[in-house]
């Protein structure tokens, strides 16, 4: 969920401008490419993926991302001990194949949530660690390096940006955009949220401290909220309290923080509750009705109560997939957000750049950023296919399948991502290439399963953090933590019993009692959607 650099974005605009005028662009050169693929079409002349089969397309895609990360990638450049540790620890963005260090910034804030439910969502599908266990180091360093004083205004609250290189966080004051110790209270909180979930995963009691911490300071400074000025500050000074930025909306990582610790009884459960009401209360209010979800990234210096940024508003709706009870009025938020997106940022677009390719929408970040990108098509992709399962409106589907299609392209054979492959200047973000975009497949496969491999076991989605995660033959095992929660599977056995914490549980119609759904999905494979009413060891034989 990375911002960009506008001064590249004025780059392009000037340079895509001059093309159109003087020559042969990136169009007329490459009418039937995106990144390294030739377009393969359908009989509908519309865009599937260019890996075969179809069925194993997301699949593929999802393996290729990480197994480029877990291959292994450059380390920093410079003295030690930045040259002891990956580029992705210290930098934002890489430049082309040569994966050369982009030396803007560094989104320390959105990079380590992002890789960290990438991750999580990967370990659930595979069984694999690996990625887990590189994000659990990162978030490691960044608290040890990343975190405030605790004498200051906002103490013990991490640093969400700092400078290119930078082995020890501080702000990111190089581009004179913002000062030191300056931060984004939204993304401090998802780093929070991150915290707990990584507690709960490793059980290391240092991640449950730094949550609390960071709820803490939540609690201290929740406000009630209006149309000028948030229910916490968007961006402000922690070392002496000032605020730089009155209004943003980009709040579910915060809230999603202080409701997962009050429900386990741990900090200062009455000061959450209260910061959640207002909380809530703001968010319904404010921007789900006048449409101002703003957020303007990492680096930049946005300070606008009217800004639109397609992360808080996507963020929000994946929210409601997961927690309906938030908003009485979601079916009709939800479809009203995912048009918001089409209006805003598919159909506004960077000079010279489509809105459309193939029948697949592709999406922009922001109102200074424009150029269609890789992570906000599948985070637009993922809602479609949400909605869809909800609604039955075949056309959500069709736009989820064309997006994702277009989003496979943006990595070639080896998973090396192109964040934005139709513009020109723009680099490809850590955090955006290989966390944002690739966790949004999974709400994708969860609500449309067919489209997962078939033949083979998986747990596309669970909110939850799920650990011990064991897959062998018709046999699947894996421990959920936090209390109720669903998972959704695909299987390539009809399940002869399920259990939770040792019982038995029973098949339903529907998700409206604890149990299980199971539909067939032809071949003898099914989906499968488990419907817990507590935590704790499950098993599928």
């Amino acid at each position: 969920m990375s911002g960009r650099n506008l001064l590249i974005f004025i780059a392009c605009f000037f340079c895509r401008a001059l093309l159109a005028q003087s020559g042969p662009n990136r169009y007329s050169e490459f009418p039937d490419s995106i990144a390294t693929h030739k377009v393969v079409l359908d009989k509908q002349s519309k865009i599937i993926s260019w890996i075969t089969p179809q069925a194993d397309a997301y699949d593929r895609f999802l393996r290729g991302r990480w197994g480029f990360i877990l291959k292994g990638i450059p380390n920093s450049p410079g003295p030690t001990p930045r040259s002891d540790y990956p580029q992705y620890y210290f930098y934002c963005a890489y430049k082309d194949q040569q994966m050369i260090p982009d030396t803007w910034m560094n989104d320390v804030g959105e990079k380590i949530p992002n890789w960290f439910e990438s991750a999580r969502l990967f370990y659930q599908y595979t069984g694999d660690k690996r990625a887990l266990e590189i994000v659990t180091k990162m978030a490691n360093y960044a608290i040890d390096h990343g975190t405030s004083a605790s004498d200051f205004a906002w103490p013990d609250f991490p640093y969400t940006t700092t400078n290119a290189g930078d082995t020890v966080f501080r702000g990111f004051t190089s581009a004179k955009r913002l000062v030191l110790h300056e931060v984004q209270v939204d993304h401090a909180g998802d780093m929070g949220h991150t915290y707990y979930r990584l507690y709960l995963y490793t059980g290391n009691e240092k991640f449950k401290s730094a949550a609390i911490h960071v709820a803490d300071a939540l609690a201290r400074y929740a406000r009630v909220g209006s149309a000028s000025q948030s229910v916490w500050p968007y961006r402000v000074v922690m070392s002496d309290g000032r605020i730089t930025a009155q209004y943003g909306a980009n709040w579910m990582g915060c809230y999603s923080l202080l409701d997962d610790l009050t429900k386990a009884g741990l900090g200062n459960t009455v000061a959450y509750r209260s910061a959640l009401s207002k909380a809530r209360d703001f968010i319904l209010n404010y921007p789900m009705k006048t449409g101002f979800w703003t957020d303007g990234h990492t680096d930049t210096d946005v300070n606008s109560d009217t800004y639109k940024s397609n992360m808080s508003a996507s963020n929000a709706a994946l929210y409601l997939f997961d927690h309906p009870e938030f908003d009485p009025e979601y079916k009709t938020d939800i479809p009203d957000l995912i048009q918001w997106t089409e209006k805003n940022f598919v159909y506004r677009t960077a000079p010279g750049e489509p809105s459309t390719q193939w029948g697949a929408n592709i999406v922009g970040e922001q109102d200074e950023f424009l150029p269609k990108m890789d992570y906000q098509t599948a985070r637009y992709a993922a809602e479609c296919a949400r909605w869809y399962a909800i609604s039955g409106d075949a056309a959500y589907k069709e736009k989820a399948f064309r997006s994702l299609n277009w989003v496979t392209y943006c990595s070639d054979s080896n998973g090396l991502a192109f964040e934005s492959p139709l513009s020109k200047g723009v680099t490809s973000w850590w955090s955006d290439c290989y966390g944002e975009g690739p966790r949004m497949f999974y709400h994708a496969l969860a609500a449309i399963p067919e489209w997962a491999p078939p033949g083979e076991n998986h747990i596309l989605y669970s909110e939850n953090v799920l650990k011990e995660v064991f897959y062998k033959g018709n046999k699947l095992k894996y421990r959920a933590t936090g209390g109720s929660g669903k998972e959704f599977l695909r299987i390539s056995f009809k399940p002869s019993v399920i259990r939770v914490n040792g019982a038995a549980i029973h098949k339903e119609d529907n998700l409206l009692k604890a149990g299980y759904v199971l539909k067939p999905l032809g071949n003898n494979d099914y989906s499968l959607i488990i419907n817990r009413s507590s935590g704790g060891a499950v098993t599928i034989e």
